[in-house]
């Protein structure tokens, strides 16, 4: 019978042929198939879990070195922070040291002038002073000289006179420069 459904074309064998390979498979290879796919069905349920796991330690790495990197960053921001604040503080101390500097020199420098130009006119004052006593003195001893002229002209004296008139003379004109 089987011949003849063959034998006839007709398209119900057809049909049925690959219902019945179908099931020869299965039996034949079903068993071994089966394995297979529950294999196949471990692995990939294996290797979902290694990669949730692996993505899980991975995403938790990333999430502390990027913590860590947060905290560093935060570290050194604090750390750049307080140089700069001393950095400024030590300008600002600067600057003020430097102006108080300045300040001090202009004051310096006024009151040298000052004093230099009181010292000037102190100087002046004493040269115009000592001129005028010595221009004094001077006169003085001139005059003295021209009155004892004037005697030894109109007295005969000896020359021992002569001579003790001109010690003392001398003397006196010593002691009017010391």
């Amino acid at each position: 019978m089987a011949d003849k459904k063959m034998n006839r074309g007709d398209s119900s064998d057809i049909q049925d042929t690959p219902s019945d390979l179908t099931t020869l498979r299965q039996i034949i290879y079903g068993a071994a198939k089966e394995e297979l796919e529950k294999r196949v069905a471990e692995l990939e349920r294996r290797m979902e879990d290694s990669f949730q796991r692996a993505e899980a330690t991975v995403n938790k790495q990333v999430q502390e070195l990027t913590s860590a990197m947060k905290k560093g960053l935060e570290v050194l921001t604090e750390k750049v922070d307080s140089v700069d604040k001393h950095h400024d503080d030590k300008n600002t101390e600067l600057f003020t040291y430097a102006d108080k500097l300045s300040s001090e020199m202009e004051m310096s420098d006024t009151n040298s002038r000052q004093d230099v130009d009181q010292l000037h006119t102190r100087l002046d004052s004493e040269v115009a002073q000592l001129t005028e006593k010595y221009d004094a003195r001077f006169a003085e001893a001139l005059d003295r000289l021209d009155q004892v002229t004037r005697e030894l002209s109109s007295t005969k004296t000896d020359r021992k006179t002569l001579a003790r008139l001109l010690a003392t003379m001398a003397v006196n004109l010593e002691s009017d420069e010391d």
